[in-house]
């Protein structure tokens, strides 16, 4: 009970983790796109800004499947690793 914690612990902050380096990119690319904006000739862009993010519930979904991506490795790794330390058992 206490791996199933610990691995959703982890779980949670990955993917929160991955959100923030996720948005902080988003930002600095819409930063990029408006510097690159000739503010000298157009004020405003012919049909305003364009905008980089996706929808919210696509970015939901793709961090929903991290979540549980990392639940499904980190639950194998564990149980490899006891398999690995039942055979070591054995020979010693």
């Amino acid at each position: 009970m206490a791996l199933w914690v610990l691995m959703g612990v982890a779980a949670l902050v990955y993917s929160v983790l991955t959100g923030l380096m996720e948005g902080r990119g988003a930002r600095r690319a819409q930063q990029r796109i408006l510097a690159r904006t000739s503010t000298l000739l157009h004020p405003l862009p012919r049909h305003g800004y364009r905008r980089l993010h996706a929808s919210i519930s696509g970015r939901a979904l793709h961090h929903m499947v991290l979540f549980i991506g990392f639940l499904v490795v980190a639950y194998a790794v564990a149980v490899l690793l006891r398999l690995l330390w039942a055979v070591l058992a054995l020979w010693f």
